[in-house]
């Protein structure tokens, strides 16, 4: 079945970006360029997610669009 293959040719570039990737935790670090990204993301962002979700909740109405029922909208009787 599946799995295993060692007769696959492995790509060198493409297993250090897998091996990059997989251990990003151990190089990330907070500086002037990932600061914006992580306010962006971490206050600004669920910040106005919050204020759209307050602002317009029970406001909506998500009701259905047809307000017959199914048998009465396809019925073959007119």
């Amino acid at each position: 079945m599946g799995g295993h293959n060692e007769t696959l040719l492995k790509d060198p570039a493409i297993e250090e970006w897998i091996w990059m990737r997989n251990n990003t935790h151990r190089y990330f670090k907070i500086n002037k360029r990932t600061t914006p990204t992580l306010i962006a993301m971490g206050i600004v962002f669920p910040g106005l997610l919050f204020w759209f979700a307050s602002s317009t909740q029970d406001k909506l109405k998500l009701g259905p669009v047809v307000k017959k029922s199914w048998a009465e909208a396809y019925s073959t009787q007119k």
